[in-house]
């Protein structure tokens, strides 16, 4: 089974401790020895990110910073896991729990395509809202076919939906404890509900293709540059 891992980082709160970077590297590092990390980022700075969205034809682009969130995605893991119970341990276990959020998605499947490495690697967070529903599929096959489009045009790394049911966890540090709680969360007006990773020229050119992403008639499509890839 595989699982995202979400880093979440509080808005206004102390940053993590010094360190905490090298920290997750070693991490990152004894998880990948073991065959468990299938992949892994830390993300450029909410400035430099954007959420785009689409109504009746229509683009909406609002740069970072989001001052409407509270939280904000700091990086992600892919990791492998025998049981939810398992990915759960790990995000308790990982560095960035001890001062952040970390939520845990199982992923429902995840497409893949080789690296070409040329170009600027950017994350897809596709949020979902309440009521957002896909009964007869259609939703998803759009989401497929557009990527096999990005797949000819080689700028396509990978995709994946996450899945509702078991719901998303999250493990954060409260009163010098580390607490687990199951979704749905009531607070949150929105979830991540898949992602995407693409290689593009610039972020004008990232921001084009979201507006493009057929999830942006649906939701907000969350644009972030990657500052590296972890060794897997």
């Amino acid at each position: 089974m595989e699982f995202m891992l979400l880093f979440m980082e509080r808005k206004g709160a102390p940053k993590g401790e010094p360190g905490g970077p090298a920290e997750m590297k070693k991490f990152a590092g004894e998880l990948a020895s073991q065959g468990k990390l299938r992949r892994g980022a830390p993300l450029v700075a909410e400035s430099a990110g954007a959420r785009v969205r689409v109504r009746d034809g229509k683009a909406f682009v609002s740069d970072g910073p989001f001052a409407e969130s509270k939280e904000i995605v700091g990086g992600f893991w892919i990791i492998e896991a025998a049981s939810r119970e398992e990915a759960i341990e790990i995000a308790r276990r990982c560095p960035h729990a001890r001062h952040g959020v970390v939520e845990v998605h199982l992923v429902r499947w995840r497409d893949t395509a080789a690296d070409p490495e040329k170009g600027i690697p950017f994350l897809f967070a596709f949020h979902t809202e309440p009521g957002l529903t896909d009964p007869d599929g259609s939703k998803m096959r759009e989401m497929i076919g557009f990527g096999e489009a990005l797949k000819r045009d080689g700028k396509f790394l990978e995709t994946a939906p996450l899945a509702h049911d078991p719901p998303p966890a999250r493990i954060e540090p409260r009163g010098g404890k580390t607490l687990v709680t199951d979704g749905p969360f009531a607070e949150a007006k929105e979830t991540v509900g898949g992602y995407g990773l693409v290689r593009v020229a610039s972020r004008a050119e990232a921001i084009d293709l979201a507006k493009r992403y057929p999830h942006a008639k649906w939701g907000r499509v969350e644009v972030r540059e990657i500052m590296f890839f972890d060794p897997t």
